[in-house]
C-alpha cells in the first residue's frame, strides 16, 4: 500500500505570513501531489512513473502592489526567504489599484467534497494491474491492433492560508486514462480512442475504455470528404474540447477585462437552444470535486448558460475587484502560467437529454460523426473562432445511419455558432479531464447543424 499523502503544517503557513516585512500582507498556497502514471504503447508497459512533488506560491501585496514567488522549500525557514522575496518583488510592481484585499476566513469550514482514499493511497502494482485491464481488453475487441495509451491516478492537496486570518486546506483525487488503438500498417492508417476520468478509481471502468477504442477505429479505408459545412455529431471527447474553449473564451474574468471574450455583448441573451444548460460546479460528485480555489474561497456552483441564456464570467480576487463583480471561486494559481490565464470554469458540466448515440445518429441524417479532436487552437477570441482537426474515429453519416469511415478534416469555427445549432443532446455523460486534473468537463455527446471544414487530409 503506497503511504497516504502527507498534509503540511498550516501554522508554519501562517508563520511565515506573519514573518512578512512591515507593510506587506499576503497569501500563500501550498500544493501537494502526488500521481502515478502508467504509459503504454505497442500493446505492452513501457514507462512507470511516480511523482511526488511540493510547490508553494507566495502572493505579497505592499499597499496595492502585487508580486508572487515559488519555490518548494516548505520548512519554515525556506517559507520565510520566499515571502521576504515576493514582498521584494511586490515593492517595484505595478500599483493595481482595484485589488479588494485578501479573501476573508469564514466562520467554519466548507463542507467536504468527494474524496477516495483507495484513488489517493492506489500502489504502484495496482496502477499497473488497471493499465494491463486496459491493454487486454482493447487487444481482445482489435486482434493484432496497435494499442497505446496512458493512466493517471493519485491526488493533490491544496492549502491556504492568508494575512486576513483564512485558513483552509482540501484534496481531490482522480483517475484518468485514455486509449488509441491503431492499425497504422493499412493506407490509409485507421483509428480509434476513447477517454475517461473519475474521482474513484473503482469507476474508471478501465477495461471499458479499452473496449470502446478498439470499437471506434474503422475497419474498412476511410473515404475522401469534400470540405464544407456539415451537420455533425460530436462525441463526448469533441464536445470536452468544445466547452473548454467556450469556458476559456466566454467566461473567463480575464477575457471580460481585456475585452476579447466573445460573450462581450451577449451577456442575458440567448446563445443556444432551451434545453441547453451549462454550469461550472466545483463540488459535484460528477466532477472531479474540490471544495475551494486557489485563494481559499469555497467553490460553488456558477451557472454559466441557463436554458440557452447567457451569463456572467468567473472571477477570482483580482478580476473581481477590477470589474466590480463578486468573487465566483475560481482562481488558479496567481503565478504564469495559471495566472496569465486568470480564472478559468475548470469544473464544466453540460446538462444530458434523452438520446442514445444511434439516435443522434438519426435526428442528423446526413453529415459527419466526429470522436476527438486534435491540436486545436484560438483563431478569434472576439468571435470565439477555434480550429483544429478530427482525430481517431471519423464517420459519414447517410439515412440516418454510420455509413462509412472518412478521411480526417480540419474545421475552422465558432464556438458560438456550434452551440447555437445544437438539435439534440445524448442521455449518457462522462468525466474528461486533463492529466493532473486541474481541468474537467462532464458532457454527453450531442448533435448540431452546422460545422464548418475547411480542409481534407489524406488520412
Amino acid at each position: 500500500m503506497a503511504k497516504k499523502l502527507p498534509r503540511g503544517s498550516s501554522g508554519s503557513l501562517a508563520t511565515a505570513l506573519a514573518g512578512l516585512p512591515d507593510g506587506c500582507r499576503g497569501d500563500v498556497r501550498l500544493i501537494r501531489s502526488s500521481w502515478t502514471t502508467i504509459r503504454f504503447s505497442n500493446g505492452r508497459i513501457h514507462q512507470p512513473h511516480l511523482e511526488r512533488s511540493t510547490h508553494v506560491s507566495f502572493r505579497v501585496a505592499d499597499g496595492k502592489r502585487l508580486a508572487t514567488a515559488t519555490g518548494f522549500d516548505v520548512t519554515a525557514n525556506g517559507l520565510r526567504e520566499l515571502g521576504r522575496t515576493a514582498c521584494a518583488f511586490a515593492r517595484v510592481a505595478p500599483v493595481e489599484k482595484k485589488f479588494p484585499g485578501f479573501a476573508r476566513g469564514a466562520a467554519r469550514p466548507s463542507a467536504p467534497t468527494p474524496f477516495s482514499h483507495a484513488t489517493a493511497e492506489i500502489s504502484p502494482e495496482a496502477a499497473t494491474r488497471l493499465a494491463q485491464e486496459i491493454l487486454d481488453a482493447a487487444s481482445a475487441e482489435a486482434p493484432g491492433a496497435r494499442v497505446a495509451g496512458v493512466l493517471n491516478v493519485g491526488c493533490e492537496r491544496l492549502e491556504v492560508a492568508n494575512s486576513s486570518g483564512l485558513d483552509r486546506d482540501c484534496a481531490f483525487s482522480m483517475a484518468q486514462a485514455s486509449v488509441l488503438v491503431d492499425r497504422p500498417e493499412q493506407d490509409p492508417p485507421v483509428s480509434g480512442w476513447s477517454e475517461g476520468a473519475h474521482w474513484d478509481v473503482g469507476r474508471l471502468g478501465a477495461a471499458d475504455l479499452g473496449t470502446e477504442a478498439a470499437e471506434r477505429m474503422p475497419t474498412t479505408p476511410p473515404v475522401s470528404v469534400d470540405p464544407g459545412e456539415y451537420a455533425v455529431v460530436l462525441r463526448g471527447p469533441a464536445v470536452a474540447d468544445l466547452l473548454a474553449f467556450l469556458g476559456h473564451l466566454g467566461f473567463a474574468g480575464n477575457g471580460e477585462v481585456e475585452g476579447w471574450t466573445c460573450l462581450a455583448r451577449r451577456r442575458g441573451k440567448k446563445v443556444a437552444p432551451p434545453f441547453v444548460s451549462l454550469v461550472d460546479d466545483p463540488r459535484s460528485r460528477e466532477t472531479i470535486p474540490a471544495a475551494i480555489d486557489y485563494e481559499g474561497t469555497d467553490a460553488k456552483r456558477t451557472p454559466l448558460i441557463e436554458k440557452g441564456v447567457a451569463r456572467d464570467v468567473v472571477t477570482d480576487l483580482l478580476t473581481a475587484g477590477r470589474l466590480g463583480k463578486k468573487v465566483t471561486g475560481h482562481a488558479l494559481p496567481p503565478e504564469a502560467p495559471s495566472g496569465d490565464f486568470g480564472p478559468l470554469p475548470n469544473h464544466l458540466l453540460l446538462d444530458p437529454g434523452p438520446a442514445s448515440e444511434d439516435e443522434l445518429v438519426k435526428e442528423t441524417r446526413n453529415g459527419l460523426l466526429v470522436t476527438r479532436f486534435h491540436y486545436v487552437r484560438t483563431v478569434d477570441p472576439g468571435l470565439g473562432v477555434i480550429t483544429g482537426m478530427t482525430r481517431d474515429g471519423t464517420y459519414v453519416i447517410e439515412n440516418g445511419e454510420v455509413a462509412r469511415p472518412a478521411r480526417n478534416l480540419r474545421f475552422t469555427e465558432s464556438v458560438l455558432t456550434a452551440i447555437a445549432g445544437i438539435s439534440l443532446l445524448g442521455k449518457e455523460r462522462r468525466i474528461y479531464a486533463s492529466e493532473r486534473g486541474g481541468s474537467c468537463v462532464t458532457a454527453p455527446a450531442l448533435a448540431t447543424g452546422s460545422f464548418r471544414f475547411t480542409s481534407a487530409t489524406l488520412f
